[in-house]
């Protein structure tokens, strides 16, 4: 098993000059560039914006020398945060909208009209995470050969078309076929995307990027919840129900974004000078001297990002990250501790519909919450870019969820105690957004970028397959204590929790060893994924 992997960023030689010479050796250079070979950086740097950093990389076959100041990299970096980044993020954030739309479609007329059962219904909503999953792994050896600039964007209007086509959904088996080609169509988006930006950014601005990549998702319920409340306002209007209305606006919207997606998405930083593919040019947000610095700067802080311009994905690279111990603690937590808290996503507007909300009213009620949950979760974010503490932190979120959990374990679903559940409710879901951080925390824990893409994409498949159960801890016998539901919620808490805390003293044991084996034989300082600002270096981040 290999595949081809198209790499969007250069790579670098060693070597060190002047800045003179850096500006007339690019100056030589034409505008077309190619990278490839190994590469270290050298820094004449001692914490000053104005002095320069030094790193080698080749275009159109000459080694080029790039000198930059801090500031310099700043400014090229705040235009991709403000060019790039968010293209990105509003296309994961209408496929999160298109996921979670179905809460407020459940509050509507949907079930009668279709005339299923509710645990229909829900095996309809686990079916699209089956879909997801299916096609994981091949859906990124794809978007290596093609290029994620072609695939991202095609994937796009391929899931807003079936989007819309639910709104022709007459009876269950019609809702099986259409939740499980939608999942189908959405396979390999996110870990492609974070593959992408992964080569966009340093190790030291991963986890809040991919926090801000996260944000719209996070917040997706809300947007879902305030749309499926205004098209069931226009219940009737051009003889659609209230539920059609909201997958025909998701659909149409979704569309879109995949259209300006594909004309914005540059295929590297070096061709941000290209539209509609690289087929249409113009000006370009990064000039030729702005993407030798991007990329430099990439390199200088990961020489392996710096592998060939092509490089393959091989059975080796995908079983030394199954069978390697330090992936499965991520992944069981990304199965218990997403799900702990993960079928309110779907159910949380009927949740708060029975309390004695109408529907709207529920959708509405239903908004506040996920945008909590994402500003919370960028402070967090801040505070790992800061000082690398991706454990303590990712429990301090698990140690939230528990508290919200027991308090609606312990609360009736009555509408005499409406608003106690809900405050309870809110601050459940308000619990930092967490799965940014773990899924950066896993790709820094990784060698190459190779083992990076496959680790994304099985992470991400694990994450889509809790979807496939994490939604049917409510079921309609349940109703409306959920009493079950509760319980098995604190459940996957608790495992979530403990192999966290598991996960945390292990990497810290493993390096505390690895420290005593590098005081034997400094070659295997070769071997450290992380050193901290003191010059310490260690095995793994935790």
């Amino acid at each position: 098993m290999a595949s081809q992997v198209t790499e969007s960023l250069a790579v670098a030689a060693t070597a060190a000059a002047p800045a003179k010479t850096a500006a007339h050796l690019i100056t030589q250079t034409g505008v077309n560039a190619k990278e490839e070979g190994p590469s270290d950086g050298e820094s004449g740097n001692t914490g000053d914006d104005d002095l320069y950093f030094h790193q080698r990389i080749e275009k159109n076959g000459q080694q080029v020398l790039v000198s930059w100041t801090k500031e310099e990299e700043k400014r090229v970096v705040r235009k991709a945060d403000w060019l790039f980044l968010p293209i990105f993020a509003l296309m994961f954030t209408w496929m999160a909208i298109d996921r979670t739309n179905v809460s407020g479609v459940l509050t509507s007329t949907f079930i009668k009209d279709t005339h299923m059962t509710r645990d229909q219904a829900n095996t309809g909503v686990s079916l699209l995470w089956f879909g997801i999953v299916l096609l994981e792994i091949p859906s990124n050896i794809v978007l290596h050969r093609v290029g994620p600039h072609y695939w991202i964007p095609l994937q796009v209007v391929v899931w807003g078309i079936l989007e819309v086509c639910q709104m022709f959904v007459k009876n269950a088996s019609g809702w099986y076929a259409a939740r499980l080609f939608l999942g189908l169509a959405e396979s390999g988006f996110i870990p492609g995307s974070l593959y992408v930006l992964s080569r966009w950014y340093t190790q030291d601005e991963l986890a809040s990027r991919t926090t801000l990549f996260f944000f719209g998702p996070s917040i997706s319920a809300s947007f879902g919840s305030l749309i499926s409340a205004g098209a069931l306002r226009i219940e009737g209007k051009g003889g659609l129900f209230g539920w059609q209305w909201i997958f025909l606006i998701c659909g149409v919207s979704t569309i879109a974004v995949g259209l300006i997606a594909f004309t914005l998405v540059p295929k590297s930083p070096h061709h941000t000078n290209r539209l509609l593919g690289g087929l249409v040019p113009w000006s370009g947000w990064l000039s030729e001297r702005e993407a030798d610095v991007f990329v430099a700067r990439i390199i200088r802080a990961d020489p392996k990002k710096g592998q060939a311009s092509t490089m393959s994905i091989g059975l080796k690279d995908v079983t030394d990250v199954l069978f390697n111990w330090t992936t499965w603690p991520y992944l069981i937590i990304c199965l218990s501790g997403l799900q702990s808290a993960g079928g309110l996503q779907t159910w949380g507007a009927t949740i708060i519909q029975s309390l004695g909300f109408t529907s709207v009213r529920a959708n509405l009620l239903n908004a506040p919450a996920p945008v909590l949950s994402s500003i919370l979760g960028v402070f967090l974010s801040q505070f790992v870019d800061r000082y690398k503490r991706f454990g303590y932190t990712i429990g301090f979120a698990a140690v939230w969820t528990m508290a919200g959990l027991i308090a609606l374990y312990k609360l009736p679903v009555t509408t005499q105690a409406s608003w106690s559940f809900y405050a309870a409710y809110v601050v459940t879901q308000a619990a930092p957004s967490w799965q940014p951080l773990n899924v950066t925390w896993l790709s820094l824990n990784q060698k190459t970028p190779q083992k990076r893409a496959i680790a994304y994409a099985v992470y991400i498949g694990c994450s889509n397959l809790g979807g496939t159960y994490g939604n049917q801890v409510f079921r309609g016998s349940d109703a409306p204590l959920y009493r079950r539901a509760w319980a098995a919620c604190l459940a996957l808490g608790a495992v979530w929790l403990a192999t966290l805390i598991i996960q945390t003293l292990l990497f810290k044991w493993t390096n505390r060893r690895f420290a005593k084996k590098v005081y034997e034989d400094p070659s295997l300082e070769a071997e450290a994924l992380y050193t901290d600002r003191k010059g310490r270096k260690y095995r793994y981040y935790w």
